[in-house]
């Protein structure tokens, strides 16, 4: 594998703390515990300083710092505030850095807002999820729709200019007509930056509290086709209000891209902290340990992340193929073959030829990309890639 040419580094840390966990979520969160108590955010630069140092010999470049979770706006303001100027002490962190707050509608206020502004972050994500209180209810959101709305508008009452919300298709009790009545709502606030999800499958729920109702018959399973109908809508809604459709699941007002996410879909490099956080620095990939007190105690003892680097560099360029594939600009032939020693589309014939499933990918113009189909199946054809 060749090293990319020199790009800036993105940060990204993971602040655990819920009030409750949603029975959907599979990501490491820590419920009922107090960061400040525990002195986290501290822990937090530590972890972060050791793998800046452990990776540059010098400061390096950064442009991107993500805040991700769990729910890092139920943090204190000024713990947030802080870590982002620790963030500036350990890298060169550019003057129009992305830096990125997840947060839940019900902590958002004027004042919150205005004060995640002044300490430094530029963008809020918006975790919505859906606009339909019988929908939000069950799976442990504590928002209402029109909560929701005010807390955007609370955000750009106080001046946020980048503003994403988060939507997930194929909730249990979302129909065609309520996933529609939530994206007029959506599109009328007018967001920068819209991602739609689909519900995961069950197999890949398996360890969540809503896998197991939807196998033992306390939820119901969207209908496949509802949950199509729900995508092409939103593609289609999208397009038409303005917003450029760049990945399989994200749409956003020319210009307002996720930078940070772009990093991981382009297998550009960024420093990771916090339990479950995982770094990919000079090609190889380092995980925190999904759990508080392991993460606490190897950061306190300077203990090194795990390394779960790819050793094979036929599997790397798989993996890097399917991120790339991502991106509806696709992957640029020559581009790939120099940083992967490999052409992507034959590794697209050679895995997917005589499948059917080689008519979904476009392979015309020195690009490989998923259709507009290919899109709806993608995780049918990433799974025979990798």
């Amino acid at each position: 594998m060749r090293s990319p040419a020199a790009v800036p580094y993105g940060i990204y840390a993971h602040i655990p703390f819920c009030v409750r966990r949603c029975d959907y979520c599979d990501f490491f969160v820590a419920v009922g515990v107090d960061p400040l108590a525990i002195g986290f955010f501290e822990d937090l630069a530590l972890d972060l300083s050791r793998s800046v140092a452990s990776s540059e010999p010098d400061r390096p470049a950064a442009d991107t710092l993500y805040l991700g979770g769990g729910t890092p706006s139920l943090s204190d303001t000024g713990a947030i505030e802080r870590f982002v100027e620790a963030c500036r002490r350990l890298v060169d962190l550019a003057h129009d850095a992305e830096v990125t707050l997840e947060a839940n509608p019900e902590t958002v206020t004027l004042a919150r807002a205005a004060a995640w502004l002044e300490g430094g972050v530029t963008r809020l994500s918006l975790g919505v999820q859906s606009f339909d209180d019988a929908v939000l209810r069950p799976r442990g959101r504590v928002y209402t729709g029109s909560e929701a709305e005010a807390a955007f508008h609370a955000a750009r009452r106080a001046g946020f200019a980048n503003i994403g919300i988060d939507l997930i298709a194929g909730l249990p009790g979302e129909t065609r007509v309520s996933f529609s009545t939530g994206l007029a709502r959506l599109t009328a606030l007018g967001p920068e930056h819209v991602s739609v999800y689909l519900l995961e499958t069950e197999e890949s729920l398996k360890l969540t509290p809503l896998s197991r109702a939807l196998r033992e018959g306390r939820a119901r399973q969207a209908v496949e086709d509802d949950v199509v109908a729900m995508y092409e809508e939103a593609c289609a809604v999208l397009s038409r209000k303005g917003y450029e459709q760049y990945e399989i699941a994200n749409f956003s007002r020319p210009g307002f891209a996720s930078r940070h996410n772009l990093k991981y879909w382009l297998s550009h490099p960024w420093f990771a902290a916090g339990p479950s956080a995982c770094s990919y620095v000079g090609g190889r990939r380092q995980a925190r340990p999904a759990d508080l007190a392991l993460w606490r105690e190897g950061v306190r003892a300077g203990a090194p992340p795990i390394d779960q680097t790819l050793s094979d560099a036929a599997a790397a360029a798989r993996e890097a193929l399917i991120l790339n594939m991502r991106l509806t600009a696709g992957v640029v032939v020559d581009d790939f073959r120099r940083r992967w020693g490999c052409d992507p589309a034959v590794l697209v014939e050679e895995t997917l030829g005589g499948t059917g499933l080689e008519s979904l990918v476009d392979r015309r113009g020195g690009r490989v990309a998923l259709t507009h189909e290919g899109r709806l199946y993608s995780n049918e054809i990433f799974s025979r890639l990798l």
